[in-house]
């Protein structure tokens, strides 16, 4: 086995120098080549004399796939420890389309990492890191559970509760407008905010004084029926109001391509355009993801050029050939999503979102 996968996670927090950036990422063989991308990705956009510390949460990742992992980030500033933590604390949980219950597991790292690891940047597998996440690592956390990005689909935990002009005009363009169907019930601010998990900074040390874990998972179960986004829904609930805003160009998700122009996005216009064009971390959200071979990602080539880096390099997805099924989705939600739209504008004309 490769000297890379024989960290002991028990050594970390002696081995990481006080600059050096703690990552957080989870996944199973699914996501192997993905998630080789955004590890290999971060160790590549490291500032010359900082070492990236790697914590992976395998859940279900062969013993071939984590050497090409490990092959793949050979000769980089970089160190590797992987806990196999298993799913029983969250099997019980709500999943569906692409997500399996790996991406629960983020909810679990203040009790699986060593309590000597105060705070941890935690990135999803099908992310793309292009600027040094020592900046990310330096941001003050203050009192907050998190740092996070507002999600660039569905940014307010209900937004017809906002009504500025200038976020009406956008409304018609988001992803959801009630991400947290029960918000009302629960006492939350419907204006507020609403985090992508994606991409966040974790405040492991206030996470276990605060017994963050339990309530994390008890949310989940007591309000399964408005799950939404899975892990997401729970953290947006829990740390409502105690989580700090990140610059959006943090999180650049898939959803930005979706605003016809930077007035008609909910954000301030240079800070959404420095985003969509200048993204520190590319997210490659949504179920249509570019290593799929019908994806229409405009960043999908950069992905293959990532790739093509690591050990997975030269693969490309099979030609599934026209698949009706497949495409009648695509032109469902396509249809779906355009009826949305005019809809929307149209109960703008009398002011009911």
């Amino acid at each position: 086995m490769s000297d890379l996968l024989q960290q002991p996670i028990e050594q970390l927090a002696a081995r990481a120098l006080p600059g050096d950036p703690v990552l957080l990422c989870a996944a199973d063989e699914n996501y192997v080549r993905p998630l080789t991308v955004m590890l290999h990705s971060a160790a590549m956009s490291m500032r010359v004399g900082n070492q990236l510390n790697v914590v992976l949460f395998d859940g279900g990742i062969s013993e071939s796939s984590l050497e090409g992992i490990a092959e793949s980030l050979r000769g980089l500033s970089v160190s590797l420890s992987v806990i196999r933590p298993g799913l029983n604390d969250v099997s019980d949980l709500v999943t569906s389309h692409h997500i399996t219950h790996t991406a629960y597991l983020r909810l679990l790292a203040a009790r699986l990492l060593p309590r000597e690891i105060e705070k941890v940047i935690y990135l999803d597998s099908d992310v793309m890191v292009r600027d040094d996440l020592t900046e990310l690592w330096e941001m003050p956390l203050g009192d907050n559970y998190c740092l996070a990005v507002t999600d660039v689909s569905c940014p307010f935990v209900d937004a017809r509760e906002v009504r500025d002009s200038e976020i009406q005009a956008a409304k018609p363009y988001m992803n959801a407008l009630q991400p947290i169907g029960n918000w009302q019930q629960l006492g939350l601010d419907g204006a507020a905010n609403y985090f992508n998990s994606g991409v966040m900074v974790l405040n492991l040390d206030k996470w276990r004084r605060d017994g963050v874990e339990e309530k994390l998972l008890r949310c989940l179960r007591e309000n399964e029926a408005y799950v939404w986004c899975w892990d997401q829904y729970a953290l947006n609930v829990v740390f409502a109001g105690r989580w700090g805003r990140l610059p959006l160009r943090w999180n650049q998700g898939a959803h930005a391509f979706e605003y016809p122009n930077a007035k008609l996005a909910p954000f301030d216009s240079d800070e959404f355009l420095a985003m969509r064009d200048r993204p520190a971390i590319v997210h490659f959200t949504t179920e249509f993801k570019p290593w799929d071979f019908e994806s229409t990602h405009p960043l999908r080539s950069r992905f293959y050029e990532q790739l093509d880096q690591t050990a997975f390099g030269g693969w490309r997805p099979d030609d599934p050939g026209f698949r009706f099924r497949s495409w009648m989705d695509r032109k469902v939600i396509d249809a779906i999503r355009a009826w949305l739209i005019q809809w929307r504008k149209f109960k703008l004309m009398f002011a009911q979102i």
